[in-house]
This record gives structure tokens, C-alpha cells and sequence, in this order.
């Protein structure tokens, strides 16, 4: 009782002057200086957290598949009015195609699969042959398209009146080519081909005109004149409005010189846009461009077989409005969504906060030992409260279990003692060994005085102080001692051969693993042999291990898959020693270390250690 009482009146003191130290002193092992922490109050944390791991997170993804999601936005509707152009550009081709085909037929109908035709056109002089020109040149005109010859008078044919005020139908050229446009002189050096050009007509106004020079049928190398169809806009226009276009947007078409043929809708585009947003060498292409503050879509289309290129320019807010707007309006509800949330959590914070700070200033004033100050008032019935109570209880099993802790202490030392007192045995068994022994020499027997010594040294490295671990130099002593004992006792049966790399003898080793193997050796293998029996023994470095080998030649046959059965337990019964071996090393050092066997030779057996190379400062056993 006395003692008892000494106990717990020692421990509140002493535990709370050791709690005491360890907060004033910094932690030990980490060789660091205490860090310097900020310090938030809880409810700042919260907040932190929550503008770190919701907001911010919902911000940068909100933003990123914002932007993710008007760049697809934009390619979908870059591509679609790719392929609208491309189209529209295909439906054009169509109509210039047909324009195409019909100056060709016309001209090789007139001039090179009929003689008399080419005659006609170029010998006309009368009214009737001027007005049967015209009928076939009006004849060929549809859509609202004008067709027109202009012949070099080759012949110098004399017509009953003047041809210069024509605008279509059949008309000769003086040798300068007087009354004719530049840029039908220009086309007429262009040897048949035909090409879309923009000519001023008589009241100022353009039109779009289709032309082709006509040659000589009997001189390929020579132009006798040239064919223009007149007024093309009035096909290409039905073509073009078949496109329903947005407010301020517009369709162009250029021809190869770089020459605006014509366009639609209420756009207008200037040639720096033309060379700032458009590739000249691209077949096709979309891309975005700022101007005016407002951000365009140009889309354009280039035709390689009549060298012209169609081109829409349309304001990307006429078309992405309503998803910007859609998306404008969820950016307006995500934020909403999140001030309900911020608020939420300030309602939170708060009713958790006030419980979890009372529960930490009663943990701050707590020390093991020593009784709590608490107030009389009842706990909560939430969770805080079950909390709050729990630490109480678990403050007075910590207190109780202080008491108990300084009890079980003393009663440690006390074993301690008695464990010094127990070594004093052995102490007085090796010196009664060490005594036989000097007596037997004494007394002239001296194979009596061996055997005591050797079981003295049995015992003495066997017990090791109470040591897990000693030398591999010990060991081998150990196991030497052994086989000396072994050859005393079954005289003439077999005979020991030890290989050893006296390098290895400082190498740490569980204590008492090579007996076992050379026992059973002995007793399975070499004992019925009469002197034919041999047992060898090595330490050698493997592969960077320390292996201690154990070999014999015994009689008997060998069932390899059954020693390994027992090594993995599973005959629990028999081979207890070389259990105990395997299992012991694996303890130790894991297992990738351990015991095996294998057959060598014929007859052999070999019973393998594997142990890991480590130094120990292990003193050698003594007395």
C-alpha cells in the first residue's frame, strides 16, 4: 500500500515536469530547428481551404472550359462555313463551266468545224449579214447573259453604217482596236483562253463579262477577234443569294487578277483585309480576325480551273451569339451558386468552431496526472458533445493508466535485478567446468579435460549473455566445439573437413544456426557409415551474402520436397531444428534470406545459410 501510494503521488509531479521539458526543448533526431508556423485560427482555415479547393479549382476550370468550349465553338463554325463556301464556289464553277462549254461550241460550230462560217464572219459587209450576226449571237444569249463578237477587220469590209455605238452582238475593230476596253485588248493576247473580267459598261455601271479570244482557224499562232459574254453577274448573282447570309455579312468573288467580279450581302472588305487574313497560296482556309472592334469569320475558296476565289466574310457574334449568351448566363449562375455555397460555409464554420475551441483550450490546459477543471455544464447532445465527453474519459484512463505505468516500472527493475542475480549461475557453472577441466589435465586425462571444455564453450557461446546476434567467428567456434563433443561420442564413423574465409569472421550471424545442420547430418546422414562418413563444412562470400554451407555423403536418400515443406511449415511435426533455423533468419532479415537444400554429386547433400554481409561491433562472449 505504502508503495503504491509513493507511485501515484510521484506521478502527476513527474509527468508533468516531463511534459513540462519536452515543450520547451526542440524535437530530438531530426538534428532541425523548431520552424517557424503560421498560425490561423480554424475558421480562417476553413475559409482558406475553401477559396483554395472550391473556388479557385472551380474558377480555373470554369474558366478553361470557357475558353475550351468557345475555341471549339469557333472551329465548328470556321469548318461548317468552310465547307458552305466550298459548295457555294462548286455551284459557281458550274454555272462559269456552262458559260465555258457554250463559247467553246460556239466558236466551233462558227469558225473551225465550218469553212463557210469563218467566211461569214469575216466578210461582213451588207445589213442582212450584220442583222443575221446579231440574230445568232442573241440566239445564244440566255439567262440574261449578252454575247458579242468583236472581229478585226481583217478583209477591210466596209459596213453601210457605224458599228462603234454596239454594246452587243457583232461589231468590228479598227486596227487600233478603238471604242475597246483595256481589258478586253489584254484578253485578246491571251491565245483562247477564257477568263471572267470586269468591264464598265455605257452608263458607268460594271459588268461581269466572260471572254475568250477567237482564232484563226487556218493560224492558230494569229487572233482574228474576240468573244465576250456579257453580263455574267446576272448568273453568278442567283448563284450567290442562294446563301442566306447574317446582318453585315458579305460574299466576295475574285477573279485571278485579284479583281472583285462581285458580291453579296451587306458587308464591304478592303484589300489589306483581303492580304492580312487570307493565305494567297492556300486552296481553302477559315480563320478569325479582329476589325472594327468586332471579331470576323474569313472563310474563302480558291477554284484552280477558272483561277477565282470566293470569300465570306461574316461577324462570328452573328453567329456564336446566343451560345456566348448561354454561356454568360451559366458563368452568372456559377457564381451564385457559389456565394449560396460561401455562405453555407460561414454557417458552418460557425456552428462548428465555437465547440471545436472550447474543446482545444480544455486540451491545452490538460496535463497527464492531473485533474481536470471542469465546468458543471452539460454536454451537447451532437457530436461535438459525444467528443467532448470521450476526452474526458480518456483523460482519466490516462491518468489511471500513469499510475500503473510507474508501478509496472518498478516492478521492471525489479525483474532486472533479478535477471543480474540469475547470470550469476552460469557465471559459477563455467568456473565448476573451467575446474573439472584443470583437474582432469591435472589427473593425466586428457581427452576427459577437451570434452569439459568443449561443452564449456557450448554453453558460454550458446547463452551469449542473453545476445540474439555474435560473431561468424563465434559461431564456427560454437559449431566446432560441437563436432569435437560428436567424434568423441561416435569414435571412427565419420570425419569433418572445414573450409573457412577467416575474412568472414567478424560478419554478423544469428547465434546457433550451424549446430542444427550438423546434427542432423550426424543423426540422418553419416552415423551407421563406419568410417566412410564425411562432413564438410564452409563460410564463404557469394554473390555479396555470407553462406555457411553444411555437406555430407550420408546413406540414406534425401527427400528434398519434404525438407521443403517443412521449412514452409507445413509438417509441423517433424524437423523442428531446421524450422527453427529458417524461421529465426527470415525474423531477422526477411525473406530473401533463409535455409535450402540441394543434392550434389552422388550421395551428397548440401544444406545452404544465406545471410546478408553486415559488420557488428558485438563484443565475443566471456564470462
Amino acid at each position: 500500500m505504502n508503495r503504491r501510494s509513493t507511485s501515484a503521488g510521484c506521478s502527476s509531479g513527474c509527468w508533468a515536469s516531463l511534459r513540462q521539458n519536452s515543450a520547451n526543448r526542440p524535437e530530438e533526431g531530426t538534428g532541425l530547428k523548431p520552424k517557424l508556423k503560421l498560425k490561423l485560427k480554424l475558421k480562417h482555415k476553413v475559409i482558406l481551404a475553401f477559396l483554395l479547393c472550391i473556388v479557385l479549382p472551380f474558377l480555373v476550370v470554369g474558366w478553361i472550359s470557357a475558353y475550351v468550349a468557345l475555341h471549339t465553338i469557333k472551329e465548328e463554325v470556321g469548318s461548317t462555313t468552310l465547307q458552305l463556301v466550298k459548295q457555294n464556289h462548286v455551284t459557281l464553277d458550274k454555272t462559269i463551266s456552262a458559260i465555258n462549254d457554250r463559247t467553246i461550241t460556239l466558236l466551233d460550230n462558227h469558225f473551225f468545224s465550218n469553212p463557210a462560217g469563218y467566211s461569214f464572219w469575216t466578210g461582213i459587209d451588207t445589213l442582212n449579214e450584220i442583222q443575221q450576226a446579231d440574230n445568232i449571237l442573241e440566239s445564244w444569249s440566255t439567262g440574261g447573259t449578252e454575247y458579242a463578237i468583236y472581229m478585226k477587220n481583217i478583209e477591210r469590209r466596209d459596213t453601210p453604217f457605224d458599228l462603234s455605238h454596239k454594246t452587243k452582238g457583232f461589231k468590228y475593230l479598227d486596227q487600233v482596236n478603238s471604242g475597246l476596253p483595256d481589258v478586253m485588248v489584254k484578253q485578246m493576247d491571251v491565245s483562247g483562253a477564257g477568263a471572267l473580267r470586269v468591264i464598265p459598261s455605257a452608263t458607268g455601271e460594271r459588268t461581269v463579262s466572260f471572254m475568250r479570244s477567237i482564232l484563226n482557224p487556218r493560224n492558230y499562232n494569229e487572233v482574228i477577234g474576240l468573244l465576250v459574254v456579257h453580263k455574267v453577274e446576272v448568273m453568278l448573282t442567283r448563284d450567290m443569294v442562294s446563301v442566306e447570309l447574317p446582318a453585315a455579312a458579305g460574299a466576295f468573288l475574285f477573279n485571278d487578277n485579284g479583281e472583285l467580279l462581285m458580291s453579296t450581302g451587306s458587308g464591304s472588305i478592303s484589300a489589306a483585309e483581303i492580304g492580312k487574313n487570307t493565305e494567297p497560296d492556300a486552296a481553302y482556309g477559315y480563320t478569325f480576325a479582329q476589325e472594327g472592334g468586332e471579331e470576323w469569320l474569313y472563310a474563302y475558296s480558291d477554284s484552280s480551273r477558272f483561277h477565282t476565289r470566293l470569300l465570306y466574310k461574316i461577324p462570328l457574334a452573328s453567329i456564336t451569339g446566343k451560345q456566348v449568351w448561354f454561356q454568360k448566363l451559366l458563368v452568372l449562375i456559377s457564381f451564385v451558386f457559389l456565394a449560396f455555397v460561401l455562405m453555407f460555409v460561414l454557417y458552418l464554420v460557425r456552428l462548428v468552431v465555437k465547440p471545436v475551441v472550447k474543446l482545444v483550450s480544455v486540451m491545452k490546459i490538460y496535463e497527464p496526472g492531473i485533474k481536470l477543471p471542469l465546468s458543471e455544464e452539460p454536454l451537447r447532445h451532437d457530436e461535438f458533445g459525444i467528443l467532448q465527453g470521450s476526452f474526458v474519459k480518456m483523460t482519466r484512463r490516462l491518468d489511471h493508466s500513469i499510475e500503473e505505468n510507474y508501478g509496472m516500472k518498478l516492478k521492471q527493475k525489479e525483474y532486472e535485478l533479478l535477471m543480474l542475480q540469475s547470470q550469476i549461475t552460469p557465471h559459477y557453472l563455467y568456473n565448476t567446468l573451467d575446474s573439472i577441466y584443470w583437474y582432469a589435465l591435472d589427473s593425466g586425462n586428457g581427452e576427459v579435460g577437451e570434452m569439459v571444455r568443449d561443452l564449456s564453450m557450448l554453453l558460454r557461446i550458446g547463452l551469449s549473455r542473453g545476445r540474439t546476434m555474435i560473431t561468424a567467428g563465434e559461431e564456427l567456434e560454437h559449431a566446432q566445439a560441437y563436432t569435437r563433443l560428436q567424434t568423441k561420442r561416435y569414435p571412427g564413423t565419420f570425419e569433418v573437413c572445414w573450409q573457412i574465409d577467416d575474412t568472414l569472421r567478424d560478419y554478423e550471424t544469428p547465434k546457433v544456426i550451424i549446430q542444427p545442420l550438423i546434427e542432423n547430418a550426424i543423426l540422418h546422414g553419416v552415423r551407421g557409415m563406419d568410417g566412410e562418413g564425411e562432413i564438410r563444412v564452409s563460410a564463404v562470400q557469394a554473390e555479396g551474402t555470407l553462406r555457411f554451407i553444411v555437406e555430407d555423403n550420408g546413406h540414406l536418400p534425401v527427400d528434398l520436397e519434404e525438407l521443403a515443406a517443412i521449412l514452409r511449415e507445413e509438417h509441423s511435426a517433424r524437423g523442428y531444428g531446421i524450422r527453427n533455423v529458417h524461421q529465426r533468419i527470415q525474423l531477422h532479415y526477411g525473406e530473401a534470406y533463409g535455409l535450402t537444400y540441394e543434392r550434389t554429386g552422388v550421395g551428397w547433400t548440401r544444406a545452404i545459410i544465406t545471410l546478408p554481409l553486415r559488420r557488428t561491433k558485438t563484443e565475443p562472449a566471456g564470462n
